[in-house]
């Protein structure tokens, strides 16, 4: 798997729903820390509620001077009760002379550079008792602040909640999709063949989901072969049962007639031993093929292919295989064609196909009608075709067993092999994949 940033759909839609949920959630803070501004706004300019709050901390200040016998210049326990009064600055004049403010920094141990009147309105001035003199005092007061920052830490709250709602959903969607195929993947596991995987989305899960099922129809398809195979091996075992147990029963017959001296003449004798030699070999010629079939279907390994120009390998081989068809009395209507192209093939297993199509032939082709045998190419593909006429005059009870191995080994060419039967025609089809020379 590519591993770079943003290199797969899952993590590009991860992407766009954090993207997404961030900006709804900025939206849901915009949209409350407005409409409580608002409300807060309205709430403080319409009602007393904070000349009420700036009465009482104006109040609650003369009490703590009261109580606690302050001077004027006591002020760090001044500054202490600023402390405990948040949102609160506090200006002190003596005979209209700045002596302390709340807001100057603490290291100002003088406050002479600031001396200077009241620049605060004179009914903004509040009259205060120190135990050594009197003063005034202008208190700023900024209690609604508070609010606002309780309303800008609920706003935040309460859009980080929404934010990772809409992240859970997304993710929660995708590990139900996953649950989903867990689940059906144990039902895979308990033998059910045949339940499709839930494809959902476009993404890598939905890929996941995509191999498996496409796994789970080749291994049904190659299942479904061996049982085939299965079928097909015991069909022909049994066959060949029947084929060999014919020609072996008249064999034993002609060996009892000999041992026993049951013939009556020299000729009789010689003709037993002419049948029971006939017997052998075709008992021999059985076993031949039915140890090819299995050595050709049993086999695992590739096969060692070599690269022949191919108009001169298929005139060798059909060349060959017609000279001596032409010799029992066959006629061949033979056609080629003149475009050169590549052959990657194993030269004895494509000379075991020729052996087998052509034995076929000198066996059961009317000999008195003309064998067609063409090759082309036709979109970079190697057609080849053998069409004859069945002689009905022999009994067609053979296995198959050479024309089974064919197929076999022009599928390991990863090629295709046809065989059609029209009434008294038959049509061999021989299809490969070529290379341009």
């Amino acid at each position: 798997m590519n591993k770079k940033f943003l290199s797969t759909k899952l993590e590009i839609k991860l992407i766009i729903a954090l993207v997404f949920s961030f900006i709804i959630s900025v939206c849901i803070f915009l949209l409350i820390y407005t409409a409580g501004e608002n409300i807060l706004d309205n709430y403080f300019n319409k009602t007393s509620f904070l000349v009420n709050q700036k009465k009482q901390a104006v109040s609650e200040f003369k009490e703590y001077v009261s109580d606690n016998s302050l001077s004027i210049n006591d002020h760090d326990k001044i500054e202490s009760w600023i402390r405990q009064n948040k949102n609160v600055n506090l200006y002190i004049y003596k005979d209209n002379d700045l002596v302390y403010a709340s807001n100057i920094n603490d290291e100002v141990t003088s406050y002479e550079q600031y001396k200077e009147s009241p620049i605060f309105p004179s009914n903004t001035l509040v009259d205060v008792s120190f135990i050594d003199s009197d003063a005034k005092m202008h208190m700023e007061c900024f209690f609604e602040y508070k609010y606002y920052y309780f309303l800008a830490f609920a706003g935040i709250a309460i859009s980080l909640l929404f934010f990772i709602i809409l992240i859970l959903f997304f993710i929660n969607k995708k590990i139900t999709y996953i649950g989903l195929l867990e689940t059906e993947i144990k039902i895979l596991e308990g033998g059910d063949l045949t339940y499709d995987i839930t494809i959902d989305s476009n993404d890598e899960l939905s890929s996941l989901a995509q191999s498996i099922n496409d796994m789970r129809k080749s291994f049904i398809e190659r299942l479904e072969n061996e049982s085939e195979a299965q079928l097909a091996n015991s069909e022909l075992i049994t066959a060949l049962s029947h084929d060999l147990r014919t020609p072996l029963t008249a064999l034993v017959g002609y060996l009892d007639i000999i041992e026993y001296k049951k013939y009556k003449t020299e000729e009789n004798f010689k003709q037993y031993i002419h049948n029971s030699r006939e017997k052998a070999y075709q008992i021999k010629y059985l076993s031949d093929k039915l140890f090819e079939y299995f050595t050709v279907f049993n086999t695992c390994d590739a096969l060692e292919l070599e690269t022949f120009n191919g108009n001169e390998l298929l005139e060798q081989l059909i060349q060959e295989q017609i000279f001596l068809l032409d010799n029992k009395g066959f006629f061949f209507d033979f056609s080629s064609c003149n475009t050169p192209f590549l052959l990657e093939v194993n030269l004895i297993s494509m000379q075991r196909v020729f052996d087998n199509i052509f034995s076929n032939l000198s066996k059961y082709a009317d000999k008195s009608k003309v064998i067609k045998v063409n090759y082309y190419i036709e979109k970079e593909k190697l057609f080849i075709t053998v069409e004859n006429q069945i002689n009905n005059l022999k009994a067609l009870d053979s296995t198959g067993i050479g024309l089974k191995t064919c197929k076999k080994i022009i599928e390991m060419h990863k090629g295709e092999f046809d065989i059609k039967r029209r009434e008294n025609l038959f049509l061999i089809s021989i299809t490969l994949n070529i290379t341009s020379s």
